[in-house]
């Protein structure tokens, strides 16, 4: 059975008409294990941490992340922390759905003169878009701080900050009339009609498309992309200062990139030396382990830095991915050899 991880899950809400507990849309009890986090011990969670600091949660024990307004807790530097948390607490083939406020039709309200009157009513009693900007008052009237905003997403920037984050397909929704957003993002590439699968299950009914993902983020890796293209040719032609200015702006906005880091990592290995070029290979194997061409040319450096000790496992592991067996027997071979020179 699959595990989800419930972040920020509150107390346990007992359903009065089914007598069982109430789940997020699309994980059902049938399917679905939930691990609940909460850096309040009062709810009784299964793991008590922040979203910043989930180390007891071990890295890629999850099937899922469920968490529904907790990211407009965080102060805006310690966002790109947590989606690093939730990546790195999820299995490969995992997402996380994430809802929070929706400030684009929040403040559609405040400049109507709206700011404190009631945009809704909820179990909690009114709510008005100050509420929704900074936190719900009453709580935090009685000491209850936990329930204070600290920064705040349209959809345009949930998508955006998530694809910055290193998930690899992502799709959202709005609801205004809900004053709510909805986003859902995958760490692996998944195909399109997947991705929307995934969303249709997850996410609240409402009409969308791969049309609604960021298109200012997609815009962004168009323009990547570009770049990427003028400094491989500039690294065929043998203009490597130039491809090495290039793929430094690339790894400005994407530091993960995977073809950037390997192409950097080849021009290090012939200026400098394979192991000054390490770093970049490993980034690269990190990001994509699915080309073959990055674990070899990994492997390569570190037999040329006489960092022999890892290779085995680094064998090992990427023949989980991307390495052949039988290359990864060649290579095995070449290190023997070196070892019988030595």
């Amino acid at each position: 059975m699959k595990t989800f991880l419930h972040v920020g899950c509150g107390p346990l809400y007992i359903d009065p008409v089914t007598k069982q507990p109430s789940r997020p849309q699309g994980f059902d009890l049938s399917s679905w294990n939930e691990l609940r986090l909460d850096i309040n011990p009062a709810v009784n969670p299964d793991v008590v941490g922040t979203m910043t600091d989930m180390s007891a949660v071990p890295s890629g024990s999850v099937d899922a992340i469920f968490s529904s307004h907790n990211i407009e807790h965080l102060y805006p530097h310690e966002v790109p922390i947590a989606l690093a948390e939730f990546k790195r607490v999820l299995r490969s083939d995992g997402f996380v759905v994430i809802t929070c406020p929706d400030l684009q039709s929040v403040c559609a309200l405040v400049a109507q003169g709206k700011l404190t009157e009631p945009a809704y009513i909820s179990p909690a009693g009114p709510i008005a878009p100050l509420d929704i900007l900074y936190g719900h008052r009453p709580p935090m009237s009685q000491g209850n701080l936990y329930m204070s905003h600290r920064c705040g997403f349209t959809l345009n920037v949930l998508l955006g900050t998530l694809e910055s984050a290193g998930f690899s397909k992502v799709v959202g929704n709005c609801r205004p009339n809900y004053f709510d957003l909805w986003a859902l993002a995958c760490v692996s590439n998944v195909g399109n009609e997947q991705l929307l699968n995934l969303a249709r299950q997850h996410l609240p009914e409402q009409p969308f498309d791969l049309t609604q993902t960021n298109p200012a983020a997609q815009d962004m890796q168009q323009a990547i992309q570009d770049v990427l293209v003028l400094a491989q040719t500039s690294q065929r032609d043998g203009n490597l200062d130039e491809a090495q200015t290039l793929f430094l702006e690339i790894l400005n906005i994407e530091p993960r990139h995977a073809e950037a880091n390997y192409g950097l990592g080849l021009i290090e290995a012939s200026q400098k030396s394979a192991a000054d070029a390490l770093p970049r290979l490993e980034a690269a194997v990190e990001a994509n382990p699915a080309v073959e061409q990055y674990w070899v040319t990994y492997v390569d450096a570190l037999m040329m830095s006489g960092i022999t000790h890892s290779i085995a496992d680094v064998l090992a592991l990427g023949q989980q991915h991307g390495l052949k067996p039988e290359t990864a027997q060649a290579l095995a071979g070449e290190l023997a050899e070196l070892l019988k020179s030595k």
